[in-house]
């Protein structure tokens, strides 16, 4: 993982963390998570939502009682993270209207799946190729989908960023989850905050992960976005499939 506050920002609202527990009973039963959020709000309301989403997302995932379905759990620790950011946000005028987006993998049993709302990405990289798997919740993809604009036009559309769904802004919200394919050895899953994708294009991602470790491609990828425009914070995770360790077998 590797995050920046960029090069015009004076606070960094992104957070980001990657559990694998420790115990080997609980990560064969809920495996391991990866999340990453932006936070958005006045004063120091988007870095207190960001860093509460993803302290209530862990926590609340791997809280799952045995038996309970994995994607439904992490369906319920989003929802729960929702909660606790609008109680945060009530308790405090300071916080009020406070919000984050949070994009979530999980990788467990030869399963892959995600949970997300906002505008932060994860892209999956097989092959030379990176495909993004979730979808926008911005005003600008809808109007993308309904026709309004064209993908390119959207690149460029002075509300771009203006988001339709985000943690912590009503108490009905919608969470995005998806199973994935079976993942193959050598496969690896990027996620991301709008620093990152807004100037770097997912080809250049699927080459830096295909040729350096995780950790280095996460830093080179900060890098890269902070060189090319760094106006917001840049939060990236990266995630390779390797084979398990004889110790794990």
């Amino acid at each position: 993982m590797a995050t920046d506050v960029g090069r015009v920002r004076c606070n960094n609202e992104d957070a980001l963390s990657f559990v694998c527990p420790d115990d080997l009973v609980l990560r064969r039963r809920l495996g391991v998570l990866a999340v990453v959020a932006d936070g958005m709000g006045g004063h120091r309301g988007g870095e207190v939502a960001s860093t509460l989403a993803v302290e209530t997302i862990c926590r609340g995932y791997f809280s799952a009682l045995p038996g309970e379905d994995r994607l439904q759990a992490l369906e319920r620790a989003m929802l729960e993270a929702n909660h606790a950011i609008c109680r945060a946000g009530l308790a405090d005028p300071s916080l009020e209207g406070m919000g984050t987006t949070a994009t979530v993998l999980v990788v467990v049993d030869n399963r892959v799946f995600f949970a997300h709302v906002g505008d932060s990405r994860l892209y999956h990289c097989a092959n030379g190729r990176c495909r993004q798997l979730t979808e926008d919740h911005t005003l600008v993809q809808q109007m993308v989908k309904n026709h309004v604009l064209s993908a390119e036009e959207a690149r460029d559309y002075p509300m771009r960023n203006v988001l339709m769904r985000s943690l912590g802004t009503y108490s009905g919200l919608q969470i995005a989850t998806q199973n994935c394919a079976a993942p193959q050895i050598g496969d690896a899953f990027v996620l991301c905050s709008d620093g990152l994708h807004a100037s770097v294009e997912p080809a250049e991602i699927a080459e830096l992960v295909a040729s350096l470790e995780p950790q280095e491609a996460s830093q080179r990828l900060v890098d890269l976005a902070c060189v090319r425009d760094g106006s917001d914070n840049i939060s990236v995770a990266v995630v390779v499939i390797r084979p398990a360790a004889a110790s794990e077998e």
